[in-house]
């Protein structure tokens, strides 16, 4: 049987888009930027090498988003990308994280629904400077190793993870957060001229199951909001049914919503309905040319009221790691566990004592019995605040094999520091002999198949 889904999909848009739907086609089918995002909470100079290997484009919209032209297919192959330096992503994936930020305040408690493959969860961690909690939620188990890799990655020390429904997240967390993003699955029309699938897929009943779905995943997010909490919901696809009338669900079914301005600098709705037109961010691929998206936030009425967070207690021996690798690290409101001898660093374990997460924080060491090892990912996360005396520079094709895995060459100077790139940090190794014995965690050897 033929599939039209291009028949249907004129019918659908052309009534509603009249005499720009010519150029919204367009954009739906020409093919799409690359854009990173750099992690500014690390402070580290990832530039430099970005722009020996590539051509960037600073975006107005945001301090650290930058589309890559020339040679753009290069960034997965340097140390930055390599080390969680950069996250590649949309522009407008990075907008709902930055909608919600903008409503934050400091140490947020925040949800995100459905966070795999973990880049706006990684955005979000970034952007409270790893302070708060993030209760990062994905239903498929697959897709939850995906997480897991990245939060690792990315260095996403105040993410905590869940997998559930998401419709069932009131059962635990109820009134609990100060934030919640909602990515929503959606019909995925962004991608119907590039993908096959999601042209196979596609049709009205497709819709309509997606907007049944979503009505339920924003309501029980809603519930888990505390009172002034701002709830950011968005998708990936174009249908009203999806977008606006998911929002104008909302704000029919609680007296206690109310609608915020996006305020971003994108378009607006087209349901109509003024009041949440003149409100939410619509990203049109037509307009933008970047990847169409939706994005709308809303308030639970009433006094937001903070956690109270509890000072860090920290050991004697945990302290003299910090002291001795990154002397200059602020640890309050963190802890840190350790099994398997390896240390775990987290932000505010007081807070959800009794939900069993399945993942929680990051491994910053391994306990030897001697000494504690520095992780991999923790050198990342820290690099500026290792010391000079504590830096060992390797050349661009050691730091290439070592992040693939192998041991590499070092001089008699070399007294277990750590491993710098023109300044960005790479790792820890031991000296053996006349080598470096690569102490890479083999995670990221064989989890970057799970990465995206």
């Amino acid at each position: 049987m033929e599939n039209n889904w291009l028949e249907r999909f004129r019918a659908e848009y052309k009534p509603l888009l009249k005499d720009k739907y010519d150029e919204f086609e367009y954009g739906l089918a020409c093919p799409k930027s690359k854009h990173i995002r750099i992690q500014s909470s690390r402070n580290i100079d990832y530039l430099k090498e970005l722009e020996s290997i590539c051509s960037l484009e600073k975006l107005k919209e945001y301090d650290n988003v930058y589309k890559a032209a020339k040679n753009s297919e290069n960034i997965v192959n340097s140390i930055s990308f390599q080390t969680g330096g950069i996250y590649i992503m949309n522009p407008s994936s990075v907008a709902p994280a930055s909608i919600l930020m903008s409503y934050m305040e400091e140490n947020p408690v925040m949800l995100d629904v459905s966070s795999a493959p973990g880049g706006k969860t990684c955005a979000l961690s970034d952007m409270s400077n790893r302070k708060g909690v993030i209760v990062a939620n994905e239903i498929s188990a697959s897709r939850l190793k995906s997480l897991h890799f990245n939060l690792e990655k990315y260095g996403a020390y105040n993410v905590k993870t869940v997998s559930m429904d998401g419709r069932l997240l009131p059962n635990i967390f109820e009134n609990s957060f100060d934030g919640i993003l909602l990515d929503a699955p959606c019909s995925n029309e962004n991608k119907i001229f590039r993908n096959k699938t999601v042209q196979a897929e596609w049709n009205k009943e497709l819709v309509a199951r997606m907007a049944n779905l979503q009505r339920q995943l924003i309501k029980s997010a809603f519930l888990c909001l505390k009172e002034g909490g701002v709830l950011v919901y968005s998708t990936c696809t174009l249908s009203l049914e999806e977008n606006e009338y998911v929002i104008k669900y909302l704000l029919d079914e609680f007296d206690n919503a109310e609608l915020l301005p996006s305020g971003v600098d994108y378009g607006r709705g087209i349901s109509g309905i003024n009041h949440i037109d003149e409100n939410v961010a619509r990203i049109m691929p037509d307009t933008d040319k970047i990847d169409g998206f939706f994005a709308a936030a809303v308030r639970k009425k009433g006094t937001l009221i903070p956690y109270n967070f509890i000072n860090s207690k920290l050991k004697e021996k945990e302290k003299d790691f910090f002291k001795k690798y990154y002397p200059a690290f602020s640890h309050n409101h963190i802890s840190i566990s350790e099994y398997d001898r390896r240390g775990y660093i987290e932000t505010a374990p007081e807070i959800f004592k009794k939900v069993r997460f399945k993942r929680r924080g990051l491994n910053i060491y391994k306990d030897t019995g001697k000494l504690f090892e520095p992780s991999c990912q923790s050198v990342w996360q820290w690099g500026s605040f290792v010391e000079d005396n504590m830096k060992y520079d390797i050349s661009a094709e050691l730091a290439e094999n070592f992040l693939k895995g192998f041991d590499i060459s070092c001089n008699d100077n070399y007294n277990n520091e750590l491993l710098f790139f023109n300044n960005i940090p790479v790792g820890y190794a031991k000296k053996v002999d006349s080598r470096l014995k690569n102490k890479l965690d083999r995670y990221f050897l064989y989890g970057k198949n799970i990465e995206w």
